[in-house]
């Protein structure tokens, strides 16, 4: 078999089946996603400066020596601040309560610089620094500065107003350091550690590991420090973008909720603890409010809502019986511990659908842990809150078990009792309005009053996504309150909880499609995805619709929900791998329980109040699909899968691990199960929640994942219990399971689908080498493979108006050649080497490690042949490809080299090694082409079958149509493609 591969170059997209080719950039075809442009923001990361720095490596020394500071003689003046260039970019402008001085750091074409102005005018000059305190070079200093040390510049206000620097783009440092001197009387300004302006965003690794050496072997360590360090990283980590927020966010998460230690060896002052939750509350605010990453925003926000006068108890009642819990060894899910059934029944109830309930029932659980009578329990449930037994066990989530008697633990609930109360009667939310009032016009605060005096109506939730918008444009304002924005996050939670209140099960269809646009209308607010945005626009055009529950209406609504559990589950996704690895690396270093932490990021999704939509699509789904006449499958993970059939419950094979692909047939789920090793598909009856535990194992694991709702397909796949079946989701979305031999997973193990079931393959020799780069004009069978010469062919068939991208390739053999390149012997070598162990390989003997290594050799260490370089820019540019006459130059020739060297390796990749494998095609025997093609980018893709890919009926035109370019359509993108069809003698 000869393979060719397009390798497509230049901007940030690819694309395959574009009609019309217009002007355009070059894409490689095989290189990562674009990067998406972050701008810097003011950042910190060092520590004080010689002459007022600690002699001991304690933070909280370094505030306070900071605070006291030591007297200098040194006199410097400063040049008047210019004004910015009209052309200069604003990294950040922030205004600091302690000194009273205002920062803003600018980029321009000559370089940084940084602005420091105080409020009002007096006696004072800057003292900083560079970077982790380093005093800068001479030439860079502003006129009259003197420099203190190695470590410090000392540089006078210009009439006690400002100080300007400017550094030249070469030697432009990462950050700012300064605290400020006032001098009459004499006084250290620091800002609790030091100022900082972050110039260039750093590198987080640097980051993380300060803070995970503070949280892991800082003998003396408190609340107080990590907030002290907090607020030195917090620019930098922002400049990193949704990975260093994220970071902190899971690191103020984890201390909230004391899953990381509050005190080591320290102590503190109150009024000092006050203060740094005061600057870092209002830090926290101004990166939530105008930082330019929408991840950043969010995680900011998510931290403010932790940290003092954060808003709303919602996450304390999730959290806080799961702290019970594991104080007191009670089982939870797979965890091992004392069994109480009645414990983890409300743990889950609490999880997904608090209530008001939950405070009867916890002051009914009290009322037995005193007694030890169940008579109790039962009384103070009925004369509480008019609750029953049937009650209980009729609820969406039921509890049908009874207490067990832990009188130990009475303490602990009593405490979560007053959680509980607190979050149900919206006393945070009381707070936060009380203290944001002042910072809103009158109309708002009326509509805010009177929500809070009817807090338990039916028509809240409205009115609080009305009062929300109202605060939107108050907190969002430069200066805006903090304090409005924590009403804000009040609102938000208690939104949530209304809507949790809510017995869906009472609820109408058009009720169902009303609470879907009303939550997204929440959600739109500062929820920062513009993802979901435009899904709230889009269901607010359906639902609209004057049509509602005709079949042409059922089939937008469908694609309009189904377009939304796409965007809700990436936004889970995307959080849990934003969160997760920064909780694993704190619970390590800081020696925390396993259990903390295991599910750490799917927590922080379910603790969102966008979740609630997750439930709401899971009960709107048979309805639209019965409106829509659509097919019987709802498909949460999509991948085909082998094995063996087995009908059973996922809940009853937790922990197990099988050696053969299984296919898992179970009627129910639960949502919160493991999925075991081995197993290749789970389909079940349940209704699937998109972001439940089990969907994202799934879509993490690659394992099928589908909840059937037609009654005589499970019927028939109950009956395959005992065979082996093949699974495949076609273009209708619709799982195909025919049963197949045994030996083809037996083969396929459980990491792929194995050989017994695939042809052999014969690979024809390619033609003798001849040159590096090959035109068009010169595609041909064993130059080059299938897609390149079927694009020259297509070339002279298609009528002028409908144009081919133009395209040059590396011919096959081109590889080789560069493999034989002298500078290259080495890498040959060792490629040699592992392909020999490859060609030792079992099949169904798992994914060999030497496929990683020999990916990593080929993309890493070979080096291109000064020849290609030249012949294959010199071929390009003839062809007309844009810019290949500048590919000779190391710049350009860099990201080339990349993208074709990405594309030879990915023949190692797992899959196409584990297809060659089943197909008997011996290590080394493949040879690969590299196609190089203009790309365009196209608003839509399409691909047209002759004949019909379900059917294979000839004459047959079935078509697929997605929205951007055709990577989309065969790069298994997440989502389903418009399709269509045609047959002969169809009416028009």
């Amino acid at each position: 078999m000869i393979v060719d591969r397009a390798l497509q170059l230049g901007g940030g997209h690819v694309g395959r089946c574009t009609p019309i080719v217009q002007p355009g950039r070059l894409h490689a075809r095989a290189s990562c996603a674009p990067t998406r442009r972050r701008q810097a923001v003011a950042q910190s990361s060092g520590c004080a400066p010689a002459g007022i720095a600690p002699t001991r490596v304690t933070i909280k020394q370094l505030g306070r020596q900071i605070s006291s500071g030591r007297r200098s003689s040194v006199v410097a003046h400063a040049v008047q601040a210019p004004p910015a260039p009209a052309a200069a970019e604003e990294l950040s402008r922030v205004f600091y309560d302690a000194g009273g001085i205002t920062v803003v750091a600018t980029k321009e074409a000559s370089g940084y610089s940084v602005l420091v102005e105080a409020a009002e005018p007096r006696g004072m000059l800057l003292h900083w620094g560079v970077n982790e305190w380093e005093a800068p070079p001479q030439e860079q200093l502003p006129e009259g500065s003197t420099k203190v040390d190695d470590k410090a510049v000392q540089t006078h206000f210009k009439d006690g107003r400002s100080v300007w620097l400017h550094f030249p783009n070469q030697h432009a440092p990462e950050r700012i350091v300064f605290v400020l001197k006032e001098l009459s009387p004499e006084n250290w300004i620091n800002n609790g550690s030091c100022y900082s302006v972050q110039l260039k965003p750093p590198g987080i690794d640097k980051l993380i590991s300060r803070v995970l050496d503070c949280e892991g072997d800082a003998t003396h360590w408190s609340l107080k420090d990590r907030l002290v360090l907090v607020n030195d990283v917090l620019d930098g980590f922002a400049a990193a973008g949704a990975d260093g927020m994220g970071f902190v966010f899971t690191w103020l998460r984890m201390s909230s909720s004391k899953i990381l230690t509050w005190a080591r060896n320290s102590n503190y002052q109150s009024k000092d603890i006050a203060w740094m939750q005061k600057v870092t509350s209002e830090r926290m605010t101004e990166k939530a409010r105008g930082h330019p990453d929408p991840w950043v925003r969010l995680y900011a926000r998510l931290a403010l809502a932790g940290l003092p006068r954060g808003g709303g108890n919602g996450d304390d009642i999730r959290m806080g019986i799961l702290h019970i819990m594991r104080e007191y060894g009670i089982k939870e899910g797979h965890r091992p511990g004392i069994d109480e059934p009645f414990l983890e029944q409300w743990h889950q109830k609490l999880h997904q659908n608090t209530t008001p309930e939950d405070v009867t029932i916890c002051e009914a659980y009290l009322a037995y842990l005193h007694s030890g009578n169940h008579d109790d329990y039962w009384r103070v449930l009925w004369d509480n809150g008019r609750i029953t037994k049937e009650h209980l066990e009729g609820l969406n989530i039921p509890i049908k078990a009874w207490p067990q008697h832990l009188p130990h633990m009475i303490n602990a609930f009593k405490g979560y009792l007053w959680t509980l109360k607190t979050c149900h009667s919206g006393a945070d939310m009381d707070t936060a309005a009380e203290m944001a009032k002042g910072h809103l016009d009158g109309d708002t605060t009326w509509m805010l009053f009177d929500m809070l005096q009817n807090r338990n109506e039916w028509w809240v939730p409205g009115k609080i996504v009305e009062v929300r918008k109202r605060l939107a444009g108050v907190w969002r304002a430069p200066g805006g309150s903090r304090d409005v924005l924590l009403l804000d996050i009040a609102l938000d939670n208690y939104f949530r909880t209304m809507v949790e209140r809510t017995d869906r099960s009472t609820l109408s269809r058009d009720s169902l499609v009303d609470m879907v646009g009303m939550v997204l209308d929440n959600a739109g607010i500062a929820c920062e995805s513009e993802d979901l945005q435009q899904c709230g626009r889009l269901w607010g055009r359906v639902a609209s619709a004057g049509n509602r529950w005709a079949g042409e209406w059922g089939l937008q609504a469908l694609a309009a929900a189904q377009r939304l559990q796409l965007s809700l589950a990436g936004y889970a996704d995307d959080m849990c791998s934003h969160t997760q690895r920064h909780a694993n690396a704190l619970g390590e270093r800081a020696k925390v329980d396993r259990a903390y932490i295991l599910n750490f990021g799917e927590e922080v999704v379910r603790g969102q109040p966008v979740f609630v939509l997750s439930g709401l699509l899971q009960d709107l789904e048979r309805h639209l699909r019965e409106a829509a006449g659509a097919g019987p499958w709802q498909v949460i993970s999509q991948v085909p899968a082998l094995g063996e059939v087995v009908v059973g419950s996922l809940a009853d094979i937790q922990g197990q691990a099988f050696s053969k692909p299984v296919v898992l047939i179970c009627e129910t789920l639960g949502g919160m199960e493991d999925i075991p090793p081995g197993i290749s598909a789970v389909l079940t009856k349940s209704s699937t929640d998109v972001l439940s535990h089990v969907a994202i194992r799934a879509r993490s694991q690659g394992v099928l994942l589908a909840t059937c709702f037609d009654d005589a397909e499970w019927r028939r796949l109950t009956a395959m219990q005992g065979q082996h079946a093949s699974l495949e989701v076609n273009a209708a979305g619709e799982v195909l399971a025919v049963q197949v031999d045994p030996a083809s997973d037996d083969a396929a193990g459980a990491a792929s689908k194995g050989g017994a079931g695939f042809r052999r393959l014969t690979l024809a020799p390619p033609a003798p080498w001849s040159s590096w780069a090959v035109a068009e004009q010169q595609f041909g069978p064993g130059v080059v493979g299938a897609k390149a010469n079927n694009l020259a062919k297509l070339r002279s068939a298609l009528p002028a108006w409908i144009q081919v991208p133009v395209g040059v390739a590396l011919p096959f053999g081109t590889f080789e050649q560069v493999l034989a390149f002298g500078a290259n012997s080495g890498a040959a070598a060792r490629l040699r080497e592992l392909q020999q162990e490859l060609g030792k390989a079992e099949v169904g003997a798992g994914v060999p490690a030497a496929l990683a290594e020999i990916r990593q050799l080929v993309r890493r260490q070979l080096q291109a042949p000064p020849d290609l370089v030249q012949e294959l820019s010199r071929t390009a540019a003839a062809a007309g490809l844009p810019g290949a006459d500048s590919w000779t130059s190391p710049g350009s020739w860099a990201p080339m080299w990349a993208a074709i060297t990405k594309v030879w390796a990915s023949q190692w990749a797992e899959r196409a090694w584990l297809s060659r494998q089943a197909c008997g095609v011996p290590e080394g025997q493949l040879s690969m082409s590299v196609l190089l093609q203009q790309v365009v980018d196209g608003q839509y893709a399409f691909v047209l079958h002759t004949a019909n890919p379900l059917t294979g009926r000839q004459g047959d035109m079935f078509g697929e149509l997605v929205a951007g370019l055709g990577e989309v359509l065969v790069g298994n993108y997440p989502g389903r493609a418009l399709s269509f069809s045609d047959s002969p003698g169809a009416p028009e």
